[in-house]
């Protein structure tokens, strides 16, 4: 097989990617083409025309296993375990594997301890491995949870995913086999660790997971987690995460979308009706980022979460304090309830406004944890104290405070919350002088 594959949205036109080998194969070939010479095009649409003006043509995905439109189009919705039991005999009948294994992990949601099931979903896994994990099985690892491949069942499929570095290669080729097995049709949950040492590029993540085939109905999106990882001190200002453009046109469904990385993500007109959290970590947030998210519709977001860095430091966060004043104001997020604008510069600047603001006194939890909160904003805090008062948790982790601004803030009231942002971060420490707390 040779297969070309265009990735359209990236800022220098589109990316030419040239496949050899055959589609279930782990050891397929994948190599970038460069698009200058005799490719008289610079666009995604132009591109896709030329190629078929030379004879390629578009060919679609399909399973190489039994397929009920019906039984498939319920399951990617909320068709929830009765559809999942009716696709089991239909696949059953149809002898293949999957239904079997459908029917012994729907009896395990009621006796996951059951021994007998316990043994039979090893032997269907061990004596039908080609059918339901196919060349996944090469990269399934016990290992710590930022290594391998990490898979959670539900039903028969595969409902949870977590790609981190296992040893064999590259992880962007095994994203492209996750997606294209039958097993993962139904993905609802996508979490890309730290899938290589040293610097985490995801801008190829990014491509496959937009224009790889087929979509599954994706409901949480992790971009990329380096939290958990053996290695936490990843430079998120050297991991781009690129063109997420496309991402609400493609995955509609998303409920729970975090991005780590760099903050010059293009998000273009953002809409992700169905979210109810969204998350971007950084210390470079650009204005253009920020404007997207701001400009967005929010009809079901419960918690945003904000990480600005600090434009001094020269690694390429915009964002200044005028930049947040549209986020306080009444209009949009109808249903916002947690708001964490954190490891910003201009944290103590922008206490006065949080007290006066119509969008805190909506607020259960506000987070201003590993910015710059110093004496100053704690003695606005604990001074407005009736205006917090609604407040659950007030979350100022990693701050600057001084021992006696300290001692006020405690002693004001206010629920003051001081847990670690991350379990793979150190204890909560007050900082001998006022700076972000991730800086690179």
């Amino acid at each position: 097989m040779v297969e070309l594959w265009l990735a359209p949205r990236l800022e220098d036109g589109p990316v030419l990617h040239r496949r050899t080998g055959y589609r279930s194969s782990a050891e397929r070939r994948d190599e970038i083409v460069p698009m200058f010479g005799p490719y008289p095009f610079d666009d995604y649409t132009t591109a896709c025309e030329w190629y078929e003006r030379q004879g390629w043509r578009r060919v679609p995905f399909v399973y190489d296993e039994p397929i009920e439109p019906g039984l498939e189009e319920a399951l990617r919705g909320d068709g929830g375990p009765d559809a999942a039991l009716v696709y089991a005999d239909w696949l059953e009948e149809r002898g293949h594997p999957r239904g079997r294994l459908i029917a012994v992990q729907h009896a395990r949601r009621a006796r996951p301890d059951d021994p007998a099931l316990i043994v039979e979903e090893a032997r269907l896994f061990e004596e039908h491995a080609d059918a339901l994990l196919g060349p996944l099985g090469a990269h399934l690892r016990e290992v710590q949870l930022d290594e391998g491949l990490e898979l959670g069942w539900e039903d028969g499929f595969i409902a949870r995913a977590r790609i981190g570095r296992d040893g064999i290669g590259d992880a962007e080729p095994v994203l492209e086999l996750l997606l294209a097995h039958p097993s993962a049709r139904f993905l609802r949950e996508l979490v890309i660790g730290c899938h290589r040492s040293g610097d985490q590029d995801n801008r190829r993540m990014a491509e496959i997971l937009l224009y790889s085939s087929p979509v599954p109905p994706l409901r949480t999106l992790y971009l990329a987690d380096f939290d958990d990882s053996q290695i936490d001190n990843i430079d998120i200002s050297r991991a781009p995460i690129g063109d997420l453009s496309e991402l609400g046109a493609i995955y509609p469904l998303l409920e729970d979308v975090i991005l780590k990385g760099r903050g010059d993500v293009a998000l273009g007109a953002l809409s992700l009706p169905r979210a109810r959290r969204f998350a971007l970590r950084t210390s470079t947030l650009t204005r253009r980022t920020l404007a997207a998210i701001l400009a967005a519709p929010w009809p079901e977001l419960v918690e945003l979460e904000l990480w600005f860095g600090d434009p001094q430091r020269g690694y390429g966060a915009e964002c200044v304090l005028d930049d947040v004043r549209p986020l306080l104001g009444d209009a949009g997020f109808p249903k916002l309830r947690t708001l964490r604008l954190m490891n910003a510069a201009f944290t103590d600047e922008l206490c006065p406004l949080l007290v006066e603001s119509p969008r805190v006194r909506g607020l259960e939890v506000l987070d201003l944890s590993m910015g710059t909160l110093g004496d100053a904003g704690a003695r606005v805090l604990v001074e407005a104290r009736d205006a917090l008062a609604h407040l659950r948790a007030l979350k100022i982790t990693e701050s600057c405070i001084g021992r006696p601004a300290r001692a006020r803030l405690e002693a004001s009231g206010l629920p003051i919350d001081e847990s670690p942002v991350s379990p793979a971060n150190t204890p909560p420490r007050q900082k001998a002088y006022r700076y972000t707390s991730v800086n690179e």
